[in-house]
Order: C-alpha cells, then structure tokens, then sequence
C-alpha cells in the first residue's frame, strides 16, 4: 500500500494519489516549509517527503511526499511519482536552478549515491576523526545528532552516504533540527555558510570531544599503571623517581608548562640547597685554606700583593660559577642517568601514556589535561607544579647555597690573613 501527494509551501493540498485532494491545509507541512526543512527521510517509518521547484503558471516550491509499506526505494519511488505528476499535467520540474532544488536533482539523477561522492563525504568525515562507529555511538548516546554541511549537493551525498552506512536512520535535511514533527530524526543534515566540508555540528562536536577526553584520560591512567608496575618489577630507579624522569621531559607534559616532582620537597627546593653545599663547601673551604696559606704576613689589598689577590679572586669567581651551573644542571643529567635503567616495556607505557595526554589536551584543553595529570600521579607520591615555579626555586636553592660555601671560604681566607698580619705584627 503506497499513498503519494503534493502541497503548496502553505499547507494547501495540490495532489493526492489517494483521490481528490481534500481542502484542508496541512499545517505540518506550512511549519516545515517554514523552519527550512528540504527532507524528511524515515525508512523505519516508509516515509519520505521533499521539497520540488515546479513550473505551473509560473516556478513554484511544492512539498511532494510519499509513503509506502516494506521494502521499497522511497527516495526513488518519490522522484518518479514527482516526475509523472508533472509530465500527466504539463508542469515543468526546475532543474538546475540551486538552493533545496539541488537536493532533489542529485537524488534524481543518482549524483547523491555516485561513489566519489560518497567518498569525499568519508573523506570530510575523517578529517573530523569521525567514521560510522562514532556516528552510532552518538546516536544511540544522545539521539539526533548534526552534521553540517556547505550546501544542498553536499546535503545529498551526505543522504546518501548515510543511507549506505546506516540505511535504517531517519534524516532530515533541514536548516533547523528544533521542528516538532522532524524531531525522530537520527541525524540533522543542515546546510551551513560556516561549513567548509561535512563536519560534526557543534552540539555533536562537544559530545565527541567529551568521549575523547575521558578515553585518553583513561588510556592515560592504564598506561601510568602499566608503567609503574613495569619499573616496580624490572627497574632499580623507584617509581616517583621514574615518573619525576620519564614524563617531566616529554612534549605533553613540557607543553602545559608542568613538571613532576616527588611528593614532600618543599616549595624552597631544600634538596636542591644540601645538594650544592655538600658539593661546594669542601671546595671553598680548600680555597680560603690555600689562600690563606699562600699569603702569611701580607697585609690584604697592599699594592704589592694587589695582583695575586685579583688573580685569586678571579679564580674563584669562576669556581664558584662552574659549582653554580653544575648544580643547576645536576637535575636533568640525573635524569638522563635515571632514564637508562628504566626497561624498554616502561619506556612504551611512558610514550603511550603521553600520547593519551596529547590526545586529552586536543580533546579538553590544558586545565582538563593537568588535572587529569595531577590526580593520576597523586597516588604514587609524585607532585606536579609548574615548570617555571620549579625552576625558579631550584636557582634560588643553588644560588643560596653557593652564596654561602663562598661567604665561609672568604671568612675563612680572611680569618687566616688577619691572623697572619696578627702575629707577625707581635712577633719577636
């Protein structure tokens, strides 16, 4: 059983395969005239109706709709009933002439099914990340879901890519989804000037970047286990450590200006200052000695030992920059050295862990990242800070430290000078 009819964009019957058309007006059709809606396909249903440019008296919009039961093509089946119509009354269809027309010329002459078509609408799909699966998924997570696209020829490939990868959706080509009688519609194919290729709409866009985000956050987090658990069995470098190591040097984590530091050293980088010191006083102590020792009986600054004094001290300005430096750069060559001993299956969970974290970044942004970051690594003792924060206090740490073993080296040279200038001043 098969029921075809044309209205008028105000509702008005024009034709009915049924009989005589009754005179009532259909305000369906008048309100999705009038909200923009081109199609309306549903093959669960055996529904389709379209819009058609024909010329009577003069061109005209018409709403042709057709209805069938089982398996019929009904896009097909419309375009023929369409074209009878008009050839049995002497009424001209308008062909080629742009806006909704050309949704219905591409079904008609099958361009909307020809494979490059269909090919390139995959195509713009996938620079969206998108293929059929994502598309299901949404569907069957929120219902109607977006696509637009540039205009009624992509409109109608994209009718037909869908009807090949999911013949069983309802779509609607329309400019609005917010109709009443459209509402059914798995996917709202809408013609858009911001459109530059089939894309995901922006309500659908926020749906797939919310799946995204929480699957790299969760590849993130199965590959920060994998990886503790890797170094736990097979690495002697404790598992902060090596998370501190592995991930602090790597783009993601470098790109939210973070880094990743055992949990308990303090804001002062308190190891960074015993670490220096330990290295630097034994080294100012053995110059103020030396220096000291050298100088018996001269008193300091006289013009006749001004240049041994100037030499001295030139040296150990650059003693003690080549302790600062080193002790600013003693972090990342411990790093390096750390990195060797981790195995070559925790060095892959490292790089698939922060290629999650690149994917989550792309997918939610940097806040979402760093906090993803932050309460993943939480649970192994390690701590994320910013990068600059650190860095500013493991300076200020080294500074201080080598301020100070160069403070106790000049007392200790001047304790010794003065001591000198002391006794030959009372001696025999």
């Amino acid at each position: 059983m098969s029921r075809f009819r044309i209205y008028g964009s105000g509702g008005r019957p024009v034709y009915d395969s049924a009989g005589e058309p009754p005179e009532r007006r259909l305000d369906r059709i008048k309100r999705e005239f009038n909200a923009g809606v081109a199609m309306f396909y549903d093959p669960g249903a055996g529904l389709v109706r379209e819009q058609v440019t024909i010329h009577r008296r003069s061109p005209e919009q018409f709403v042709a709709t057709y209805e069938a039961d089982g398996d019929e093509d009904l896009l097909a089946r419309l375009v023929e009933h369409v074209q009878e119509v008009a050839d049995g009354r002497d009424w001209t269809i308008q062909h080629g002439i742009g806006g909704t027309q050309a949704l219905f010329d591409a079904i008609a002459d099958g361009s909307a099914f020809e494979r490059d078509a269909l090919a390139a609408v995959e195509s713009d799909l996938a620079a969206s990340s998108l293929d059929p699966a994502d598309l299901r998924g949404a569907v069957d997570a929120i219902g109607g879901v977006d696509l637009l696209v540039p205009d009624y020829e992509t409109a109608a490939a994209t009718l037909g890519y869908l009807r090949e990868t999911h013949p069983e959706y309802a779509v609607a080509v329309t400019e609005t989804p917010d109709v009443e009688t459209i509402a059914g519609a798995d996917v709202f194919v809408r013609p858009s000037r911001e459109a530059d290729g089939v894309a995901p709409g922006p309500e659908f866009r926020a749906w797939l970047d919310r799946r995204r985000a929480e699957a790299a956050a969760d590849a993130f987090r199965r590959a920060t286990e994998s990886f503790a658990e890797e170094t736990e069995a097979a690495s002697g470098v404790d598992v902060p450590t090596a998370l501190s190591v592995a991930y602090s040097g790597s783009e993601p984590v470098s790109d939210l200006d973070r880094r990743l530091v055992r949990t308990g050293e303090s804001a002062a980088d308190r190891s960074e200052f015993r670490r220096t010191l330990r290295f630097a006083l034994p080294g100012a102590l053995i110059f103020g000695l030396l220096a000291g020792a050298f100088w018996p009986g001269v008193v300091p600054f006289s013009p006749e030992s001004l240049q041994l004094h100037l030499l001295g001290l030139a040296g150990g300005v650059v003693w003690l920059g080549a302790v600062f430096w080193t002790g600013v750069a003693r972090d990342d060559a411990s790093a390096e050295s750390s990195l060797e001993h981790l195995p070559d299956t925790a060095r892959a969970q490292a790089e698939r862990a922060t290629d999650a974290l690149s994917a989550l970044v792309a997918a939610a942004g940097e806040d979402a990242a760093r906090e993803t970051l932050r309460t993943t690594v939480a649970q192994y003792e390690v701590a994320v800070e910013p990068t600059g924060e650190r860095g500013q206090n493991r300076v200020r740490a080294v500074a201080a430290a080598t301020a100070l073993a160069a403070a106790v080296g000049g007392f200790l040279l001047v304790v010794i000078v003065l001591a000198t200038d002391s006794f030959a001043a009372t001696g025999p």
